[in-house]
């Protein structure tokens, strides 16, 4: 197993383990091939994307599993070498390849690549309801941060937010 950041070539099988993956989450609503491809073209590989992909590919090319990262600045700590943060926006392992090394390797390869950066944290959003992302996490010395939430604006709040004083 070969992990790097993703190369063109790869395009097409990592398009093919984005659809496995909103199969995985979305059940019968999964999204269509053509439709993720079309958003990872123009949204996650496109110019103005922050995520950077990396890919953990078989010795035949197939895209196995991928880790979406993204590295962050503090704006409230500036203290010279603390300011780094990486952040995983998705972490993915095609289901025939799960428990066989392939998430860890991407763990530990996003974990290096932070110390590289200077990052002084890796951080990453799970579903309270994946028990098994939950074990799998805590298995590699990740811990819970309990003194922060996740909050999300989206339908009428988002538009709601987003109208100015003016209107």
């Amino acid at each position: 197993m070969q992990i790097a950041f993703i190369q063109e070539e790869q395009y097409e099988s990592a398009v093919d383990l984005l659809h496995d993956m909103s199969a995985h989450y979305n059940g019968e609503d999964a999204v269509s091939r053509q439709v993720i491809r079309q958003h990872f073209m123009t949204n996650l590989t496109g110019p103005d994307s922050s995520i950077r992909i990396v890919v953990a590919t078989r010795d035949d090319g197939v895209v196995v599993g991928l880790i979406a990262i993204t590295i962050f600045h503090s704006l409230v700590n500036a203290t010279a070498g603390e300011t780094g943060q990486l952040f995983v926006k998705e972490l993915y392992v095609l289901r025939a390849e799960r428990r066989s090394g392939v998430g860890e390797a991407l763990i530990k390869w996003a974990a290096r690549y932070a110390l590289s950066k200077n990052c002084v944290r890796v951080d990453w959003h799970v579903r309270a309801d994946n028990e098994a992302g939950l074990r799998f996490y805590q298995s590699l010395g990740g811990i819970p941060v309990d003194d922060r939430l996740c909050y999300r604006l989206s339908g009428t709040a988002l538009t709601h937010a987003a109208k100015t004083d003016c209107e």
